[in-house]
């Protein structure tokens, strides 16, 4: 039996593998080989090597089960034609076994129930940073999940919808690169539909009887159902709240702000506006104080900054695409003032601190933005913001310099000089104004920085629609310094001993440059016109003043609002020129008139005679002058107090008193190696007596700048002891008439004459 059984074998082999002669050869020597031998372990080969074979066999019947089965199949895809349904792969059509494995796991569209979604979704997000990720393929993939999602409901939906939006943020680059406006709008888009299905979600849940605290603590449980109504909700906002700061990022980040391409990415902000908006009218409705305070500070911080002519026609831009149901809530309300308040309101109502400097910031920059400087200047000391400020991060503090120098324009527009100056002065005092108005990087020669402080100030960067003109700035932080310090110096001249002091330190140093100059040429900038308006002004003059400053590009663009103002409030300045110079007139030449009439200063100014006339009140209010008005208040009468022959006696000799003090004082420092001394004997340049370098001292040729007697070199100071240090003092004699005191008249005293 087996010999006939090893026959048949062979038989069938070279019948079966007829295209390999030389296999089945082989094997048939092998078989007749292992029956000739006859061992145990051969014939347990003999038989595995059997049943090898007769897999290849197509016996009758198992050609006829093939058949029927191909026949069932034919039969059943026909039935899915006619019912609409995909017909299913059949598993004798594919020839890999990976398409078999994944047909096998694959469920009809029926069969997924809310659980088995949710697991097939995550299953399918968790594909997202491996490698070979491919975000084409997994938008496929979650649009597939789309069709089962929909009738699970909406809160399915804006799962899957939060799933794609995270993988389009998955390619947005670093912190230093912006995002792709392609897939920006793409994120966009799909926000825009997330919105109408949360909204029918917190319908549904309303309609459950469920109340807001209810829908609230959906989120409290951490192991709760990742498709909640609270929680996709928040992921909706951060998702918004992205969106922003992406758009932020790349107007930040591009070089030509000309070109197109930024004007391009700035139209993009129109679009996400709408959606704000929708979202703001949305939490509105529903009374949801954190959502809606969220939104409100990012539509205070889209919108405080433009000027009320651009929103309005941001505004109707968009009234024009908007939805009929939408057309009302586009319409820029007439007092923005109140709306940017209600705004502020929501964002109070959080309880976020951070939040509430922030849109109070906001409200005081647009309060000035719209001339309401007194408000604005409440809000900001009422609510301590300028303290407040200081203590919180650096984006903070560059948002209160906004609101300082935007409050310093809004009092230069409403002639307001000493404040419009205290304000200006914090920003532009230092020269440092692009620095700390974020609106450009810092240089300087004596500090390096690192390449990480480098990039965190690139990242601090305001976009460039949002800057303050830097020109605008200086050119009305100077106009203000010469209004307030030019007759503070005749007055300084007359009167050492007046409290005001030093107002402007920029503009002193600037005409002590412009005198240091062997030639002065015709201004070249915006602040060389405004030190020679001054200078101009020093003298009374104020028609040379004026021209000076005439051709500023202030007055075109100190309004960004209404550019007509500009000649309004150049106008105005040249008022307050003309009555600061007459001021100015007063104080320099008081001590030589003993009268002024009315009339002549009314023509020599170009003031009405009672503006002269109150102007010249207010300064003896003040006592910034000795005069009174005669009877008539037609001539200003000056008083000159005369000091007697004993008087001038003991002052001469105070001074010389203070003198030999003085002098005693060195001598004692010399030998004690006190004060000023102690730094000399180590090499110090100068000190309390300056010139520790031998050679031309303060007290001429001589050393370490003592006087001859106490160094015993060959000075040539003048006299015993050279000039004396001490500066002269006034004895209480400041409107004294020149030159009464010395007893010499000073120069045209003798052509003194009454007007």
């Amino acid at each position: 039996s087996s010999s006939s059984g090893s026959s048949s074998g062979s038989g069938s082999d070279s019948d079966s593998d007829s295209d390999s002669n030389s296999e089945s050869s082989s094997d048939s020597d092998t078989y007749s080989s292992g029956s000739n031998s006859g061992s145990e372990g051969e014939a347990d080969a003999d038989v595995k090597r059997e049943h090898k074979m007769l897999r290849w066999l197509i016996t009758p019947e198992a050609k006829a089960k093939r058949d029927a089965k191909g026949k069932l199949d034919k039969d059943k895809i026909a039935e899915d034609k006619k019912e609409g349904k995909k017909p299913r792969p059949s598993k004798a059509g594919k020839s890999t076994g990976r398409e078999v494995e994944s047909s096998g796991r694959d469920k009809e569209p029926d069969e997924y129930d809310a659980e088995e979604l949710v697991k097939k979704v995550t299953e399918i997000a968790q594909s997202r940073g491996r490698r070979g990720f491919d975000r084409k393929t997994y938008v496929e993939k979650m649009m597939t999940m789309m069709l089962h999602a929909e009738k699970q409901g909406p809160r399915h939906v804006l799962y899957i919808y939060a799933s794609m939006v995270s993988a389009d943020f998955d390619n947005t680059g670093s912190v230093h690169n912006a995002m792709n406006m392609i897939l920006w709008n793409a994120a966009l888009d799909k926000v825009n539909n997330m919105l109408p299905l949360l909204i029918a979600s917190y319908k549904d849940l309303k309609d459950k009887g469920m109340t807001f605290k209810q829908i609230e603590a959906l989120d409290d449980d951490e192991n709760s159902d990742p498709t909640n109504h609270k929680r996709q909700q928040d992921l909706f906002i951060a998702v918004a709240e992205k969106l922003d700061d992406e758009l932020y990022k790349a107007l930040q980040f591009i070089s030509d702000v000309y070109g197109t391409e930024y004007q391009e990415i700035l139209a993009n902000s129109s679009k996400f506006l709408v959606l704000l908006k929708r979202m703001f009218h949305f939490f509105e409705d529903t009374q949801q104080e954190q959502a809606l305070g969220a939104v409100s500070l990012r539509l205070m911080e889209q919108m405080y900054y433009k000027p009320d002519i651009l929103n309005k026609a941001v505004y109707e831009s968009i009234h024009h695409t908007a939805p009929e149901a939408e057309k009302p809530s586009w319409v820029w309300p007439e007092n923005s003032i109140g709306f940017m308040a209600t705004l502020c309101k929501y964002v109070h109502a959080t309880g976020n601190v951070h939040s509430q400097r922030r849109a109070l910031l906001c409200q005081v920059f647009h309060l000035a933005l719209h001339d309401h400087f007194q408000k604005a200047r409440d809000l900001l000391h009422l609510t301590n913001l300028e303290e407040k400020s200081r203590e919180s991060d650096i984006n903070m503090q560059i948002l209160y310099n906004r609101c300082l120098a935007q409050m310093g324009l809004c009092a230069f527009r409403l002639g307001k000089v000493q404040d419009a100056h205290n304000c200006l002065m914090d920003v532009c005092m230092h020269g440092k104004n692009r620095e700390l108005l974020a609106q450009g990087l810092s240089f300087s020669r004596f500090q390096d920085r690192t390449p990480e402080q480098e990039r965190a100030e690139r990242l601090r960067q305001l976009p460039y629609h949002m800057h303050i003109n830097l020109e605008v700035l200086d050119s009305a932080h100077h106009l203000c310094a010469m209004l307030l310090e030019v007759p503070n110096l005749a007055l300084q001249a007359i009167d050492p001993t007046s409290k005001r002091g030093i107002i402007s330190k920029v503009l002193r140093r600037a005409l002590d440059h412009h005198d240091k100059q062997v030639f002065v040429g015709p201004p070249e900038n915006n602040k060389e016109a405004v030190v020679s308006a001054a200078k101009a002004l020093q003298k009374g003059d104020w028609t040379s003043a004026c021209e000076a400053v005439d051709d500023l590009k202030l007055w075109d663009h100190i309004d960004v609002g209404n550019p007509s103002n500009g000649q309004k409030v150049k106008e105005m300045i040249k008022e307050k020129m003309k009555t600061e110079a007459l001021r100015t007139y007063l104080f320099a030449y008081m001590s030589i008139y003993d009268a002024f009439h009315l009339g002549q200063l009314v023509s020599m100014f170009d003031l009405p005679e009672k503006q002269v006339h109150s102007v010249v009140s207010k300064m003896m209010m003040k006592e910034e002058i000795t005069a009174f008005w005669d009877e008539s208040s037609k001539y200003l009468l000056m008083q000159h107090v005369e000091p007697t022959p004993l008087q001038r006696l003991a002052l001469s000799l105070a001074d010389r008193a203070a003198q030999s003090v003085e002098n005693n004082e060195r001598l004692v420092d010399h030998k004690m190696g006190g004060y000023g001394f102690q730094e000399q004997k180590g090499g110090g340049k100068g000190g309390r007596w300056e010139g520790g370098d031998r050679g031309k001292g303060r007290f001429g040729k001589g050393g370490a700048g003592l006087p001859t007697a106490f160094d015993g070199g060959k000075g040539k100071g003048k006299g015993r002891f050279g000039k004396s240090a001490r500066p002269a003092q006034n004895r209480g004699w400041e409107n004294a008439r020149a030159g009464a005191i010395s007893g010499r008249a000073q120069a045209g005293w003798g052509d003194r004459r009454q007007n």
